[in-house]
């Protein structure tokens, strides 16, 4: 009795390892999942994709405008930092996101900076501007944040 277990689990195996290395592929058993090659003849436009590296694409939209922003100031830096931004900004270029929070009886209010559209001059401006005295500036836009 247990070498007829012993056995067919010997057999199980060895169909396992068989089918695993894409032995039985031919036979429509295919072993890695959806492999569909026919998929490439029918792509539409394929000389359209262009492949980012994973920090330009989260920052760069199609049209080669970037998403820009800062991290959250608080209410009391919030005045200073919209003079620096005024002072290099072009005016209507930024926006204010403004949150509130709050901790037990206390709000916390915080103010985050974006420029949504800044072209290559605008971004390279963007990424030397220090807003504070820690030195806090712009970083790309989260992805999922990104106005469309």
């Amino acid at each position: 009795m247990l070498r007829a277990l012993l056995a067919a689990l010997v057999v199980a195996n060895l169909l396992f390892f068989v089918y695993a290395r894409g032995a039985l592929d031919g036979l429509g058993l295919r072993s890695i999942g959806d492999r569909e090659p026919e998929r490439l003849a029918h792509q539409v436009r394929p000389e359209a994709i262009k492949l980012l590296p994973m920090s330009a694409a989260a920052s760069t939209p199609a049209d080669g405008r970037t998403c820009l922003e800062t991290p959250p100031f608080g209410a009391a830096d919030a005045n200073a930092v919209e003079l620096v931004l005024a002072s290099n900004l072009p005016p209507g270029s930024w926006t204010d996101t403004r949150g509130e929070r709050t901790i037990g009886s206390k709000t916390e209010v915080t103010h985050s900076y974006r420029v949504a559209n800044a072209d290559a001059a605008l971004a390279e401006r963007l990424a030397t501007l220090k807003l504070d005295i820690v030195g806090r500036g712009f970083s790309p836009c989260a992805k999922a944040d990104r106005p469309r």
